[in-house]
């Protein structure tokens, strides 16, 4: 607790230096226990604090009893808020405040709040002042996006020792405001022990991903990339995730496209090299499979989807060709759509590997379940999908999350509303398609296509805002995050 507790006065020291009035609520539990450290460590640094508890505060027993006892001797009285005068005096604290340290409930609440703690969470938020939320804002399962009755909605949360899936999954992260994880002396084996399968992406794992790239180097040591894209007026999907890719650092990128569409291609990006390729009505054929097939030969790996289409032709040609090719695939877009309602057919790829990366619509499409169906189940839809395609899955949304097979799910800290942008999932693809062609695992390649994508677009936002990014801009940024990621400073997610 005093780790806790030192870590929570130090977080709110470093965003609001100038705080001299804070109430503190605390709850019956460790929590509140962590919360009645920082109030005795805000007393000595000189900041005043008004303490009160949800119930009676002889009720304390063990590490909370102690802390309360600490507190005392500073000269606080905690209030208790289960009486009508303990709630006026806390709405008479909180209009006299700077702001509000929420240490109610932690993680291991499993129901929604009612009563004494409902009433105090509405209290505090009808304040209008600052919240800084102990581990997890009161109210919130911590292991669930969901939202399921009267919650804190918190400035800032002080994460001990990992994040909670709480603190990345919508519409639960909404209301943690800003994320800061600290280190309070919990083991690493003991973190990974209770990590659930859930992780965050950091720069540090992003960087020991990347693989070096020495001085005598050749274009083809970075991987051969097709990029199989494009239909009759989507045909710019092919480009955006070419450049994505070559952005990325793929050595050679062709595009493999319908035949009447390759002329488009060389002023475009005249970087990739194109494969024509069968059509029809200005989409690639089913007659295109067999030669596309033995081309695939001399790849490492290929982005299937952007702009493709759905057509009768196009869905037999991609049947044929994912049955056949053995190299590492990125299904995207229209790929994805091509199998919906039968995600089980991708399992046809036994081994060969595998990465998905659809929005929710397309995740929706492909399980048969409604968009709003996936958002309100981000973990549990994406371990679905991944499972039955045997595949990596790229969930793509606020905190992207990569799911495995087996369970295991990374999600990724970067990234700002900017990303919200027609072709940002065509660059995304290509930025994927370049690190599997590369070498890198369907995980790392995923893990890494996600985080440097976002943080492309962070590193956009100073001059562009929160609106106005084009999807080229994405790739153009890529060169520069990577040399920051090398060489500093780092650039970590929001």
């Amino acid at each position: 607790m005093e780790n806790a507790g030192t870590a929570l006065v130090e977080a709110l020291r470093a965003r609001y230096p100038d705080w001299n009035r804070v109430v503190v609520v605390c709850g019956p539990g460790n929590n509140g226990g962590d919360g009645l450290v920082c109030a005795r460590l805000l007393a000595y640094a000189g900041v005043r604090p008004a303490v009160f508890t949800l119930g009676d505060p002889s009720a304390y027993r063990g590490d909370p009893a102690e802390n309360l006892s600490r507190a005392r001797a500073t000269g606080m009285s905690p209030s208790p808020l289960d009486g009508s005068a303990g709630r006026r005096a806390l709405v008479r604290a909180l209009a006299d405040a700077d702001g509000v340290v929420d240490a109610l409930f932690g993680t291991g609440l499993s129901r929604p709040l009612t009563g004494v703690a409902a009433r105090a969470v509405a209290a505090v938020n009808a304040a209008g002042r600052p919240i800084v939320a102990a581990d997890v804002p009161s109210g919130l399962s911590s292991d669930a996006g969901a939202v399921r009755g009267p919650s804190v909605r918190a400035a800032l949360t002080v994460a001990f020792g990992a994040p909670k899936p709480c603190h990345l999954l919508a519409p639960a992260s909404e209301a943690c405001g800003r994320l800061v994880v600290a280190d309070i002396g919990i083991l690493r084996k003991t973190l990974e022990a209770r990590a659930e399968r859930f992780w965050l992406t950091e720069a540090s794992d992003v960087d020991t991903r990347l693989p070096a790239r020495p001085l005598e180097s050749h274009k083809a040591d970075f991987g051969r990339l097709a990029v199989i894209a494009g239909s009759r007026g989507k045909a710019g999907a092919a480009v955006l995730a070419a450049r994505g890719a070559l952005r990325a650092g793929a050595g050679l990128v062709t595009i493999f496209c319908a035949e009447s569409l390759a002329p488009l291609y060389a002023p475009a990006i005249p970087e990739a090299m194109t494969e024509p390729l069968p059509e029809s009505d200005g989409a690639i054929a089913e007659a295109a499979a067999a030669g596309a097939i033995r081309a695939l030969r001399g790849f490492d790996a290929a982005i299937v989807g952007p702009g493709l289409g759905t057509s009768p032709e196009t869905v037999a040609f991609l049947e044929q060709l994912l049955a056949a090719t053995r190299i590492p695939v990125v299904l995207d877009a229209d790929a994805l759509n091509a199998f919906a309602g039968r995600p089980a057919k991708l399992r046809g790829r036994r081994l060969r590997p595998l990465v998905l990366t659809p929005h929710p619509g397309e995740a929706g499409r492909l399980l048969g379940r409604p968009s709003r169906a996936i958002q309100a189940d981000r973990l549990g839809a994406a371990r679905a999908l991944a499972g039955q395609t045997r595949g990596v899955v790229v969930l793509k949304g606020a905190h992207t999350l990569v799911a495995e097979p087996g369970g295991r799910v990374t999600a990724n800290p970067t990234g700002t509303p900017l990303l919200a942008t027609a072709g940002s999932g065509d660059v995304l693809a290509g930025i994927i398609g370049a690190f599997l062609a590369g070498g890198l695992s369907p995980n790392d390649a995923a893990i890494c296509g996600v985080w440097l994508h976002g943080a492309a677009a962070d590193s956009l936002e100073p001059r562009l805002g929160d609106a106005g990014l084009l999807a080229h801009e994405i790739a153009d940024a890529l060169p520069g995050v990577r040399r920051a990621l090398k060489i500093g400073p780092r650039i970590e997610g929001r």
